[in-house]
């Protein structure tokens, strides 16, 4: 099988499931292409180099687990939040120090942003390893941890002080999947 024809299939697949599942995007062809290509490229990033893997469609197209679409649909989730939190958000993004933090005490969120601070130092030892799995498993755990924060906390809360702290840790999260997304070679989708 020619890697070509993996990919063209992967996008074929992945249209199909969109269409299925009725997923919110601007461009049917652009997001099939970017949750496809990245699909593929995420299952064989995802593995240990010096392991042998058996490919399974069903695995590397799931939109849940720890796959590439999971890790692009939690990117696009954060970014309709942000989205949704309008021109505080804009407000956040350009003078990040004038959100509170002292706001941010669940223990979700207190997860969260320790796997966010402790992505320059999982890059490097990826880098120093030659193992690509490393990233892609810490960007899991971002994704994970973003959904049981976004799960267990009300993030456009009422308190201004209290929405702008949480809206930075979902700036954050949004940033650091997508700073991981990009360095494996990967889109992050705005709408998914």
């Amino acid at each position: 099988v020619f890697l070509e024809e993996v990919l063209t299939r992967a996008v074929n697949q992945t249209k199909e499931i969109i269409l299925e599942k009725n997923v919110n995007t601007d461009n049917l062809d652009i997001t099939a292409k970017q949750v496809g290509i990245g699909a593929v490229i995420f299952q064989e990033l995802s593995n240990n180099r010096i392991k042998d893997y058996t490919f399974s469609w069903e695995k590397v197209l799931n939109f849940e687990g720890e796959t590439g679409p999971y890790v692009q649909y939690t990117h696009a989730r954060a970014a309709s939040v942000l989205r949704n939190g309008g021109a505080l958000t804009e407000q956040i993004i350009a003078d990040p120090g004038s959100a509170n933090t002292d706001f941010i005490t669940g223990d979700s969120a207190y997860e969260l942003a320790k796997l966010i601070y402790r992505f320059p130092a999982v890059v490097l030892e990826a880098g120093e390893k030659y193992e690509p799995s490393i990233v892609t498993r810490h960007i899991v755990d971002i994704a994970q941890n973003f959904n049981k924060f976004y799960h267990d906390e009300h993030i456009l809360v009422n308190d201004e002080e209290e929405k702008k702290a949480k809206l930075l840790l979902v700036y954050a999260a949004k940033q650091t999947i997508r700073n991981g997304l990009l360095l494996l070679g990967m889109e992050a989708p705005e709408r998914m």
